[in-house]
């Protein structure tokens, strides 16, 4: 990749597991130390969130997830913090039963799990759930389905009052399931988990603690797409002063059907006002055509008819990026064939153009869920369940899916899979994944690859949103583009 950022792995429950078992084993350090570093990093992290709190109230399961639990107790005692333990009992480890005991020694109220009740919660109080970690599986059941209920209520009858920290993972969470409470903070311990990445909460309010685990070095073809920073994005931006048209990105977009002439408008305007070269819009729809001239008299702009062929469009061939899809009904799709040196976006619209002569790893395709759905001819529930298909997808058909939603996951031909983790309720409104496709054109045109355009792409419209007020319309947010170029 182009100037290529630090990707850091990314790890499914298995994966975490044996990475635990692996750093203890290799490097002779006991999981009683870990735990204690884990629980030093959360106290540090969060030190101010604990000292302002009226009292700590912690669940504590009977597994690891709880032993983290009685390590932080005991920071927390130490420094004088009121506190008091709620503890399921079990079969402990070795390392849980060290810091349980070491509670005990301090003397730290500690209450059977069952006992504990939504109304024994005040406000200015904080909640630290470490009841279950992420590699639960199966159906809540028995005193932790009851407690997490009581969780739930307790953060629904105080709202913001009460502050609820969950460690590792927010217990009894799964991607494909109904949240089972609001946590308002998650510490993640050791290795930065799959599921994690998907719980709703924004980066700021995630933490994440190394303990000295050796990431880099375990085998993993999952990673987490990193955020370009305002300079790096600006730089990317700029423009040689010997530049020419061509050099900063020359695009052909298509689409912009009947009545949907907006889409077309929202990608072609987004790779213009981000400083692309040359582009030209081919559009079905005589509407289409005028009001993309009446908006800029600059454009060039063609009428699409199915037709013509390719060479009736000598554009098609100069142009470096092709982007098929934004407004386009499927009834306008056209029978065009591109160079084999040509990047293809397909989006929205383009779904059902699908060649396999034009999928391969110069092609990208930008489908939501419900059009992964329509893609594969199999109902979705969620993305974290779409993972293992799409991947497999990628990979057997030898193209890149960008697979679009509040994580939006970007899996290659060569069975890697790169997650968005920065969730941004803004970029939920109508016409954003056109803004993407413009902006993912832009980047593509300019030279860089493709992993490298989808994260400076994701950046750009996040760092946009982030500068409007309110919930913004797609327009508002493509205004935004501006400060970055003037």
């Amino acid at each position: 990749m182009n100037g290529s950022p630090h990707f850091q792995v990314l790890f499914n429950e298995e994966e975490a597991k044996l990475l635990d078992e692996q750093t203890i084993r290799d490097r002779k350090i006991s999981g009683t130390l870990l735990m204690g570093f884990a629980a030093l990093s959360i106290f540090k992290t969060w030190e101010q969130v604990f000292r302002s709190a009226k009292k700590i109230i912690i669940l504590c399961g009977s597994g690891n997830n709880g032993g983290d639990g009685y390590a932080v107790a005991q920071f927390l005692r130490a420094e004088g913090t009121l506190v008091e333990i709620y503890s399921k009992e079990g079969n402990f480890s070795e390392e849980t039963k060290y810091y349980k005991n070491l509670t005990e020694e301090l003397k730290i109220p500690n209450f059977p799990l069952e006992k504990f009740k939504s109304d024994l919660v005040n406000p200015g109080e904080v909640l630290v759930d470490s009841l279950l970690g992420t590699g639960f599986k199966g159906p809540l059941t028995g005193e932790i389905s009851k407690t997490i209920a009581e969780i739930h209520s307790a953060k629904e009858r105080l709202k913001d009052s009460l502050l609820v920290l969950s460690i590792d993972a927010v217990s009894g969470y799964s991607p494909d399931e109904k949240i089972p409470f609001a946590a308002d903070i998650l510490a993640e311990v050791g290795s930065p988990k799959i599921k994690n990445v998907f719980y709703p909460l924004s980066k700021e309010k995630k933490s994440f603690h190394p303990i000295g685990f050796l990431r880099q070095e375990f085998q993993t073809s999952k990673y987490l797409l990193p955020r370009a920073s305002r300079e790096e994005l600006v730089s990317k931006l700029s423009r040689a002063k010997d530049s020419h048209k061509y050099k900063n990105g020359s695009a052909v977009f298509i689409g912009g059907s009947e009545g949907m002439s907006g889409a077309i408008l929202s990608s072609a305007l987004a790779f213009q006002e981000l400083g692309g070269g040359i582009s030209q819009i081919l559009t079905p729809s005589v509407s289409t055509l005028t009001k993309v001239l009446k908006k800029d008299p600059s454009f060039m702009v063609s009428r699409l008819e199915t037709s013509k062929k390719s060479s009736d469009y000598p554009f098609l061939k100069k142009a470096s990026v092709v982007c098929v899809g934004p407004g386009l009904a499927s009834s306008d799709l056209p029978s065009l064939s591109f160079s084999k040196e040509t990047y293809l976006i397909f989006d929205a619209g383009a779904f059902k153009y699908l060649d396999e002569k034009n999928l391969g790893r110069r092609t990208i395709l930008t489908p939501h869920l419900g059009e992964w759905s329509s893609i594969t001819g199999k109902k979705v529930q969620s993305q974290y369940s779409a993972l293992e298909d799409a991947k497999f997808w990628a990979k057997e058909k030898q193209t890149y899916l960008l697979l679009k939603g509040p994580v939006s996951i970007l899996f290659t031909p060569d069975g890697n899979s790169y997650f968005w983790e920065f969730q941004e309720p803004k970029l939920a409104v109508m016409g954003t994944g056109d803004l993407l496709v413009g902006i993912l054109t832009f980047f593509l045109s300019r030279g860089e690859d493709m992993i490298g355009s989808v994260r400076l792409s994701q950046s750009i419209l996040l760092h946009c949103a982030e500068l409007c007020k309110g919930y913004p319309t797609a327009g508002r947010i493509r205004k935004k583009i501006r400060t970055l170029t003037e």
